[in-house]
């Protein structure tokens, strides 16, 4: 009966003893940080945030998704290895990703990074299949729409434009496909023309600034020549009006005078005749060194040295 007893208790102890390993290895742990899903038969049946729970082991299973840490997505290349103390990071182009046509129709080479997080554990896990292949569909999908809105100029010289375009077209995208993760930072890395095609964009580049400069010169010698060439002509009408006022002061004048005259004449016409014929000879004879006078009938002449005084 000992025998029996003593048997029993080892049973008993050992049954125990595994139900205490049982009951112990449905402990978990949810980190700050972190959230948990707990599936009852592979259903989610709760929601867990940081903190120590317990599951039935063998009928539920616990998977964690970190909601802090941040993922980087990389578009264009791949990091091979880390940057070390003595060895600088080393990289892989992925062409087929890079090479994005802009706007005006031209190739450009592209590599970005973006970064996220995970807002919602239960949609990142179970609502898409491999969430991060998709995202980097998605990713490639919003860059090259904006890309293709651009000139190649823009493109080259407005990355921090471009990130910033990106991020909200992105953040939609990934919300309609309910995959639980906010987009926290796109970064570009490099925008860039091809080798293949570099030199002709150089040669196109070229002719571009030779024509900003010849119409910088033409733009210089148009500021020179107009303002010059409006003062002259103010200037030449300035003069014209100048002499038509003079014009026709004088004319006004002459008109006046001989209206003066015309009135004497009606009223005293040998007088004026007198007068006139005078003033004619005075104008006649003023610029002469020696005047002749005739007097009487016509048969006397007298010679009068006008600048002696002496009559000859």
């Amino acid at each position: 009966m000992k025998k029996k007893s003593t048997g029993r208790l080892i049973l008993w102890g050992v049954i125990l003893a595994l139900a205490a390993l049982f009951a112990l290895t449905g402990f978990y742990r949810v980190n700050e940080g972190e959230e948990a899903i707990l599936l009852t038969f592979r259903e989610m049946t709760d929601k867990k945030g940081p903190g120590i729970y317990w599951r039935l082991p063998l009928v539920q299973t616990v998977d964690k998704v970190s909601t802090s840490q941040i993922h980087t997505l990389e578009l264009g290349f791949r990091t091979e290895t880390g940057a070390t103390m003595s060895d600088p990071s080393a990289y892989t182009d992925v062409k087929d990703e890079a090479l994005m046509l802009t706007g005006d129709d031209n190739l450009v080479r592209v590599e970005a990074v973006c970064q996220f997080t995970v807002k919602d554990a239960q949609s990142y896990l179970y609502e898409v299949d491999q969430p991060e292949s998709t995202m980097k569909l998605a990713f490639e999908t919003a860059l090259r729409r904006n890309i293709q809105n651009k000139a190649l100029d823009d493109a080259l010289l407005s990355k921090a434009t471009i990130e910033q375009e990106v991020i909200p077209d992105f953040q939609r995208m990934l919300d309609s496909y309910s995959i639980g993760v906010t987009v926290r930072e796109i970064r570009i890395q490099n925008i860039t023309v091809p080798e293949e095609v570099n030199a002709a964009y150089e040669d196109v580049n070229n002719a571009k600034n030779e024509k900003t400069r010849k119409l910088d010169e033409a733009e210089r010698y148009s500021n020179e020549v107009i303002p010059a060439a409006r003062s002259e002509a103010y200037q030449k009408v300035q003069e014209a009006e100048a002499y038509k006022s003079e014009v026709i002061s004088q004319a006004t004048g002459d008109v006046a005078n001989f209206n003066s005259v015309y009135e004497t004449y009606v009223t005293s016409k040998e007088i004026t005749r007198k007068r006139l014929m005078i003033e004619t000879m005075e104008k006649i004879l003023e610029g002469a060194d020696r005047k002749v006078v005739v007097e009487g009938d016509g048969n006397i002449l007298r010679l009068m040295p006008i600048e002696t005084g002496k009559e000859g």
